[in-house]
């Protein structure tokens, strides 16, 4: 394969990795959306939130969350490939890699716990 062919090749497989990765990280973001508006609204006084509770619950949600977090690690890994070798806008693909990662709801638990445990609140 020429050298032309090569980098069409590599141009397609960084784009269509980056499709991937934007499309992982607007589900996640919805996952935290609805994670996180069942969270701060659960008190039953005030909000009727068995809707969102019901979702929250379902084994669906659940297996969406572990497939979304897991593929969004793992597109992770050949987007960062694909930075190394393409050197191009490095930083910005290196800052959305960076926020793909932390809109994940498994890092944000964690983020929130970390700052409960620093602050004493649970």
């Amino acid at each position: 394969m020429n050298k032309k062919g090569l980098n069409k090749e590599f141009k397609n497989y960084e784009r269509n990795v980056t499709i991937v990765l934007v499309v992982l990280t607007a589900i996640s973001l919805i996952i935290d959306f609805i994670a996180y508006t069942g969270m701060v609204y659960s008190d039953g006084t005030l909000y009727n939130t068995d809707a969102i509770r019901v979702i929250m619950n379902s084994g669906l949600f659940m297996l969406l969350i572990w497939v979304d977090n897991i593929a969004i690690y793992i597109t992770n890994l050949f987007y960062f490939a694909g930075i190394i070798s393409s050197k191009r806008d490095m930083i910005v693909k290196i800052a959305f890699m960076i926020f793909s990662v932390l809109s994940t709801i498994l890092i944000n638990l964690q983020i929130v716990n970390l700052i409960a445990d620093l602050f004493g609140i649970f």
